[in-house]
């Protein structure tokens, strides 16, 4: 006889299986008979939704009141005198003729999501500093890109706040006519993690702004006739080549950053009053590559930099020339490496503000315009040491408003006297152990040539060959010309 427990325990079993059994069924069968009408609503096609004088949407931001992600708004030709604002993840894209205006009040354009923003031409934001009125503001939107969009009468141009990974790529950026301190910034980016800053072109603004944000490239970019090209601190690990920083009243100056790479940029004409081509101030690991300084006040200026101990910043075939001083370094600056430059034809080659010398920095291979010494095996290597050393360069040093008089018969003649007197004979300020005689450095400047540029057609980048004086093409010209700025207290213009 079976044991009713057993029994009962074989039964429930039974019922378990069975249970199972219909439940799976159940659900695969629902799964096979789920309404086409419903996969359609999930998995729903993106829409596009067109804005103009005689479509269903006459404003900007009607339509983008009714978007759903990843749908498309395309402006038509027209003036939308509007502050639209994007709160989804959605392109925007204007028709060539498509303003937004913002009347000369706030912010034109906000972007608080993922967009793609191209093809409008943007104009008329407020011109209140502490509001920060701007062109375009995206705020904690990562992934934006912005492309292709001409800003007209701006304070701000593009304001990325707190967003990661922005793409900024081929805008056209222009400010208002103010004074440049009451100017806002063509792009600014604060705190922003990776992302691009490629082919745009700002003009009358204040700054390029770099802050708090690491992980950037940011190339072929055209600033000028603004404050700073670039203004930047706190970020490390950027990427800047093929820029062209030109007529600012500083180049670019970097500060309290680290692991930067300059290559193949264009530092011209600054005309502030300290004119820096490029600055440092507690800079580590920079390196600065085949770019070109010309027609600065002073083309390189370093301030504590690099400021940590064991780290190098160095400085590589590039083209230092026709500014004022060359380099000029603060008497306790070390640890710097110029290797390969050519430094040809400033007023100062190198100058150390203050006084003293730069013998705490590397100066290797450069080739040095005023060098005088042979070379008699004819390696292309200067058979003596390369020294600077000017009884003027003490006074310049200490009064730099002396400048005035670095090419005036009273200089010659102070130089003179430290020649045959041992007493006034300066201490070397730069002593480059293997001075080259002609060196030849590629430089990109885009489609603009400078005086020192060739020709040479194709992708790759110009090529610079320079000399020493006596075979430089032009080159008594430049030294009149130099000698007649100086005294002038001006500097060749050096437009492309």
């Amino acid at each position: 006889m079976r044991d009713p427990c057993s029994t009962i325990r074989a039964a429930l079993v039974s019922a378990a299986a069975v249970f199972i059994s219909v439940t799976v069924a159940a659900s695969t069968a629902g799964s096979v008979m789920w309404p086409p009408s419903a996969r359609a609503q999930q998995a729903r096609t993106s829409r596009t939704l067109v804005v103009g004088p005689d479509e269903r949407f006459t404003t900007v931001g009607e339509a983008l009141e009714r978007v759903s992600a990843g749908d498309t708004v395309v402006v038509r030709p027209g003036v939308y005198r509007e502050h639209p604002t994007v709160t989804r993840p959605i392109v925007l894209r204007g028709d060539d003729g498509a303003v937004l205006d913002g009347g000369g009040e706030d912010v034109v354009l906000t972007i608080l999501a993922p967009a793609r923003v191209s093809g409008l031409t943007i104009r008329g934001s407020g011109r209140d500093l502490s509001r920060e009125d701007a062109g375009i503001m995206v705020l904690e939107a990562d992934d934006v890109v912005i492309e292709n969009v001409r800003l007209e009468d701006v304070l701000f141009g593009i304001y990325v706040k707190q967003s990661d990974n922005p793409i900024l790529r081929s805008n056209v950026i222009i400010g208002k006519v103010l004074p440049v301190a009451d100017r806002g910034d063509g792009i600014r980016l604060w705190y922003c993690q990776g992302g691009q800053v490629v082919g745009n072109r700002l003009e009358r603004t204040r700054d390029l702004v770099i802050w708090f944000s690491s992980n950037l490239e940011v190339r072929r970019n055209l600033v000028r006739d603004g404050r700073y090209g670039l203004h930047y601190m706190y970020s490390d690990h950027n990427r800047f080549e093929e820029n062209e920083f030109r007529d600012n009243q500083v180049g670019a100056f970097l500060m309290y950053s680290a692991d930067i790479q300059f290559r193949r940029n264009l530092f011209a004409e600054a005309s502030g009053a300290s004119g820096i081509g490029l600055g440092l101030k507690d800079a580590d690991d920079i390196r600065a590559e085949e770019n070109v300084f010309v027609g600065n006040a002073v083309g390189i200026a370093l301030d504590n930099a690099p400021t940590s101990v064991g780290v190098t910043n160095r400085f590589r075939r590039n083209l230092i020339a026709y500014n004022d001083v060359g380099v000029s370094l603060l008497p306790s600056v070390h640890s710097n490496v110029f290797e390969e430059n050519a430094i040809i034809h400033n007023l100062i080659p190198v100058g150390v503000s203050g006084g003293g010398n730069a013998l705490a920095n590397e100066w290797v291979d450069n080739l040095w315009s005023d060098y005088a010494g042979f070379d008699v095996d004819r390696d292309g290597v200067g058979d003596d040491p390369y020294k600077h050393e000017r009884v003027a360069d003490e006074l310049y040093a200490r009064h730099p408003e002396l400048r005035l008089f670095v090419l005036s018969p009273a200089a010659d003649a102070l130089e003179l006297l430290g020649r045959f007197f041992p007493l006034l004979k300066p201490q070397p300020v730069v002593i480059d152990s293997s001075p080259r005689l002609t060196s030849e450095l590629p430089v990109s400047l885009g489609q603009r040539d400078l005086a020192l540029t060739a020709d040479v057609p194709g992708s790759e980048a110009p090529r610079v060959s320079v000399q020493r004086a006596s075979s430089l093409p032009l080159i008594g010209l430049a030294a009149a010309a130099a000698g007649l700025m100086a005294l002038a207290g001006r500097r060749r213009r050096w437009a492309g």
